[in-house]
């Protein structure tokens, strides 16, 4: 009973530690991708409504979960949406707020109810990775490695974000560790829950077949250890395994995506023709038209997996390099029956960072730091085990077992407060070794649209703010949710040399001008821009982290020399 009551608390306690650092504020701030994400969701909740499922679709992700979530917080805040005959409404053209705003709902508050929702859901699968991991390791090196990996910054950060990345993450590793456990106890459930998680990883994102990698070298592990049946048996002992779990993969994946179930060719053309597509043609399918397999190219991109590489090390703490480089010391250790659970956890969290790397690095589109997430997730899983084992190891050779818990307490301590350091946009987080080493010490390094509701909120301080317009870079949900105004998203092409007129109508037609200078900075082509608008000064700046994110200018101080200027861009 007390070894039960224990078991208790100790989901109580991650419960707690997840939730804690996640909850607070979630509608402080929106980031760039998630007002489109809440119009596919709509989009999708209209398709559920009207029986239209052919229309659940959504290109390569195929983000079906996200559109679950996003669904059931419609059901929630506006159910009759689903019914009001406005049909689909584009996502890039931003059609749905000012829907949702004539018929007296606010998107920011829909947005904060999918967020609740998802947050949920990980603490589910959190909860899950926790109850597998200690069945492969101990249960406290298992606690241990779960907080650690919970207090990773990056993923923190995108488990409060209406993102699909950290149910990716999550949905593979439950599914990886489950595949794990049933392989050494041969019970069917665990098999059951790994293709299930296996087939909601690919309905979140098609990029998580990466996973297959770790779930291969399982079962050539296997097979190894089948070796004295012969070859022959064991390769054939595991096809049917891996046949079993794909079948359950398979059908969880048409069970829970609606689309699946009137045109299932459409839904897999459209997720797999666009994922190769991106990969091998630069595009998706809309701009290539079609698959050209003659075209595809299959050189490695060593800078682009490079890149990939560069970008995780800047994001990930000092404590989890360290971690890591303890946890390759696993098979140095004499008693290869007490640390075999480690080594194989070393693998496959090896595996699949390195499989995901290899996977976006090498993929020819649009890659961004958090399609990798799920490598974070697993240096960070590795690099728990490492700390707990080498503070192990230490307390010990010197007999003092309190040595382990003060230490790792420590530990803890300053990987949580790496995290909470950038509250509340953890994913902001910089390694402070590499900034000092001069990496992105001028910008940020991949600027998210956090801060731009702070210059709304100014504004929004101002008096008549409601009768006020601005013309805003990343000015959906960024800012518009937080502004009483009327905000006009300033757009690329303005300063491309051919819509001058265009530019100096928006501006002419609003009273503000909202630079994001963190990532207009970035791209060379807005320079000229931005001197120009260094004539005059702005009425507001925000700076987060060291860097200069926003400047706000009240427009009436434009000279008419300036308007010459931007008329020649």
């Amino acid at each position: 009973m007390q070894q039960k009551i224990k078991d208790v608390l100790i989901y109580v306690l991650l419960a707690v530690v997840f939730l804690a650092p996640r909850l607070p504020k979630i509608d402080s701030f929106v980031t760039l991708d998630e007002p489109s994400w809440l119009s596919q969701g709509a989009n999708f909740y209209y398709a559920l409504g009207q029986r239209e499922f052919e229309n659940t679709v959504y290109e390569y992700q195929p983000a079906v979960t996200t559109m679950w979530i996003i669904s059931f917080a419609m059901l929630a805040y506006f159910p009759e949406y689903r019914g009001l005959g406005q049909g689909y409404l584009d996502y890039e053209k931003g059609r749905l707020d000012p829907f949702m705003i004539e018929h007296g709902y606010d998107p920011l508050v829909l947005l904060t109810y999918s967020r609740v929702i998802q947050v949920f859901i990980l603490l589910i699968l959190f909860l899950l990775f926790y109850f597998l991991l200690q069945r492969i390791i101990p249960k406290w090196a298992a606690v241990f490695a779960a907080v650690f990996v919970s207090f990773d910054p990056f993923f923190l950060g995108h488990t409060r974000m209406m993102d699909h990345e950290a149910m990716v993450a999550l949905f593979v590793f439950v599914s990886i560790l489950a595949f794990a456990v049933y392989l050494r106890d041969r019970k069917f459930l665990f098999l059951l829950l790994s293709g299930i998680s296996a087939g909601f990883a690919q309905l979140t994102k098609s990029s998580s077949i990466a996973m297959l990698a770790a779930i291969g070298i399982l079962l050539l592990m296997q097979m190894y250890q089948e070796r004295q049946q012969g070859w022959g048996k064991a390769f054939l002992n595991n096809t049917k395994v891996f046949g079993a779990w794909f079948a359950v993969l398979a059908v969880a994946y048409v069970i829970f995506w609606p689309g699946m179930w009137v045109a299932p060719g459409k839904m897999l053309y459209q997720v797999f023709g666009n994922a190769f597509s991106y990969a091998f043609q630069g595009a998706r399918l809309t701009i290539t038209e079609e698959l050209q397999p003659e075209q595809f190219s299959l050189e490695t991109n060593v800078g682009g997996v490079w890149e990939v590489t560069k970008v995780l090390l800047y994001r990930i703490t000092p404590l989890t390099w360290l971690g890591v480089l303890f946890g390759l010391t696993f098979r140095l250790h004499p008693n290869r029956e007490l640390v075999r659970p480690y080594q194989l956890l070393l693998t496959l969290t090896l595996t699949t960072a390195i499989a995901f790397i290899l996977m976006i690095g090498i993929a020819q589109g649009r890659n961004s730091p958090h399609y990798i997430l799920s490598s974070y997730f697993a240096l960070n899983v590795l690099a728990g085990l490492g700390w707990f084992y080498a503070v192990k190891w230490l307390a010990d050779r010197f007999e003092r077992q309190s040595l382990l818990y003060v230490f790792l307490g420590f530990v803890m301590m300053f990987q949580a407060g790496s995290a909470l350091a950038y509250y509340p946009y953890y994913f902001t987080y910089r390694n402070p070794i590499l900034y000092a080493a001069g990496w992105h010490t001028d910008t940020p390094e991949f600027p998210y649209g956090e801060g731009l509701e702070l210059a709304a909120r100014y504004l929004a301080s101002l008096p008549d703010a409601e009768e006020t317009t601005a013309l805003v870079y990343y000015s959906r949900g960024c800012f518009s949710y937080y502004y009483p105004g009327e905000s006009i998203s300033f757009r690329p092409y303005y300063i491309d040399g051919d819509h001058a007129e265009d530019l100096i109508g928006n501006i002419q037609a609003s009273k503000y001008l909202v630079v994001y200078y963190a990532n207009q900075y970035r791209l060379e082509k807005y320079h000229p821009y931005l001197k120009i608008l260094e004539t005059v000064d702005p009425i507001h700046v925000i700076w987060l982290n060291g860097y200069e994110y926003v400047r706000t200018y009240d427009i009436s101080t434009f000279t008419p020399e300036m308007y010459e200027a931007l008329a020649d861009l």
